[in-house]
């Protein structure tokens, strides 16, 4: 916690002293760089509150029985294609995916599932109509197409990794007494 806190006041410092050059350099610049500074905090303030009631939200109201039922390890298919579908059409930034994720995992989602989950989040499909825009319609189609299907190979594929590294770990935290020889 205390390098996480040093790092983040180095930050403070260092961004206040680049904005202290500019708005003695130029001065409308620096007032409309602090203006958008504002604005961006009192933005993620709000993402924050928002973030912590939901995860609040689902910490003491969905029960880990009921979040494995949907996407954990029992879920099978059904849970990895609704932590492959649903995140698309989430909108947020990470500050509220990873710690709804960590909630998540906490209350019994699959490591297969929550993979799918941020794989798929990063499809967006809000941003569709912007997307067809700069890159046309056959691009974003391709896209949100193949989002689906990776989400799941990326999940399938971490849980496999996963549980395979896990068991190397287990096997190496034997204690080592090997009775055949005695």
């Amino acid at each position: 916690m205390r390098k996480i806190l040093k790092d983040a006041l180095i930050y403070i410092i260092v961004t206040l002293v680049i904005w202290g050059v500019m708005a003695i350099i130029s001065p409308g610049k620096g007032l409309l760089a602090g203006e958008t500074a504002f604005k961006t905090f009192v933005n993620s303030v709000e993402i924050v509150v928002g973030v912590l009631l939901i995860v609040g939200w689902i910490q003491v109201w969905v029960g880990p029985q009921t979040m494995s039922k949907f996407i954990g390890e029992k879920a099978g298919w059904k849970g990895l294609a609704l932590a492959s579908t649903v995140p698309m059409f989430m909108g947020g930034s990470l500050f509220i995916i990873f710690p709804l994720l960590k909630t998540l995992r906490d209350k019994g989602a699959s490591m297969a599932c929550t993979m799918a989950f941020i794989s798929a989040w990063g499809g967006k499909a809000p941003l569709l109509p912007l997307e067809i825009e700069f890159l046309g319609w056959k691009f974003a189609v391709l896209r949100i197409l193949f989002i689906i299907p990776f989400a799941i190979i990326m999940g399938i594929s971490s849980q496999f990794i996963l549980d395979k590294l896990q068991k190397r770990r287990q096997s190496t935290k034997s204690p080592g007494l090997d009775v055949s020889k005695e």
